[in-house]
């Protein structure tokens, strides 16, 4: 055999030999390269495990503080005003004076009135001896016990009259307004002070047809005051009857105030503590919407499958949302939401913050 063949004949096995070489390594090969294409096409979200917890529903409304109490004071006698002990704005205690009026002959109509009384007792027990003896008749007896009831009846109007010199307070609270002076002369009823009690202090608000039936008297409330300050109260009054203009309904809420720090009127946020539920908190930037424009949150299940689940808002602590419609723990797409679709395979990603802290809040 010649060089030239064998050069020849050795340069086809060669060509021979390197042929079935790659051919046996793209065969090895084949399997792999469509897993990986599969899954360099994956996209990749960020996940966080959701647990539901126990919630109080709220019923929220608007209302503004109120004094539990409010009297109008006013003169039951004329007279003179001799002495206003407390001043506008006081606070004073159950039985203090608040305007004392000049007795003039007032204790001499008591004296006068309690002797006569004396005299018509007198009169009547002598009366009943000369019955007993039969010298006086039944008409005779009638009319000396009905003077002796006239004159006691008289004695107590006096001793009335003579207390009512004095207008005390009839609980303890604060004087708002006072519009008499010494030396003023009242007449009855003319006013002699406005008194309010703040402690307690109550928050009167109106709540909807659909809000009145998930309070009930005794719910615990948070009440926000536009002063800055917060209060725990308890609701102590609803309403059953609708107000004919707005078909709402009056609330109630007394609040504890022994220090007199929270004022009347002051306008308030309410949140009643209605029934419980179990919730889960999230931020409100994480909802999405639906293709039937419900809102709801996008999850990834037990597959790695996106899913996106219908959800009910049930409530708003200010920080975050509380819904319903998911299962007690589930994986909630908190990066990427919005480039992945119901039903579509992920690579899901755990993140180690906790759902409240987010960057998408």
């Amino acid at each position: 055999m010649n060089a030239n063949l064998k050069i020849a004949l050795l340069t086809l096995a060669l060509v021979i030999i390197w042929f079935l070489s790659g051919a046996v390594s793209n065969s090895s090969d084949e399997p792999v390269q469509p897993q990986q294409a599969v899954a360099s096409q994956l996209s990749k979200v960020r996940v966080l495990w959701s647990e539901a917890e126990e919630y109080s529903r709220q019923v929220v409304a608007r209302g503004r503080t109120a004094p539990n109490r409010q009297v109008t004071l006013r003169a039951e006698i004329s007279g003179r005003v001799i002495a206003v002990p407390a001043a506008k704005g006081q606070a004073v205690a159950e039985g203090d004076v608040i305007c004392e009026l000049a007795k003039e002959d007032r204790p001499q109509r008591v004296v006068e009135a309690q002797a006569a009384v004396d005299q018509a007792e007198i009169d009547y027990l002598g009366a009943q001896k000369l019955q007993l003896k039969g010298y006086q008749s039944e008409s005779a007896i009638a009319q000396t016990k009905a003077r002796l009831e006239s004159t006691r009846a008289t004695l107590e109007q006096t001793k009335n009259n003579l207390g009512n010199t004095r207008i005390v307070a009839p609980y303890a609270g604060f004087i708002d307004d006072r519009p008499v002076e010494v030396g003023d002369y009242m007449d009855r009823t003319n006013i002699c002070a406005v008194l309010v009690e703040t402690n307690p202090l109550k928050v009167v608000s109106r709540l909807s047809e659909r809000e009145v039936v998930k309070v009930s008297i005794g719910s615990k409330a948070k009440v926000k005051l536009a002063t800055g300050q917060q209060e725990m109260g308890e609701v102590i009054y609803l309403s059953h009857l609708a107000d004919p203009q707005t078909r709402t309904y009056e609330m109630e809420i007394s609040l504890a105030n022994p220090d007199n720090q929270l004022r009347s009127g002051v306008a308030s946020q309410i949140l009643v503590a209605a029934d419980h539920v179990v919730a889960h908190r999230v931020p409100a930037a994480l909802l999405a919407l639906g293709d039937a424009g419900q809102a709801g949150l996008k999850i990834v299940d037990e597959h790695d499958l996106v899913q996106f689940v219908p959800l009910t808002l049930v409530g708003d602590d200010g920080e975050g949302i509380w819904v319903t419609g998911f299962p007690p723990k589930v994986r909630i797409i908190t990066v990427g939401q919005e480039y992945v679709s119901s039903g579509e395979q992920v690579i899901a990603e755990e993140d180690v913050r906790s759902v409240m802290d987010q960057e998408t809040l």
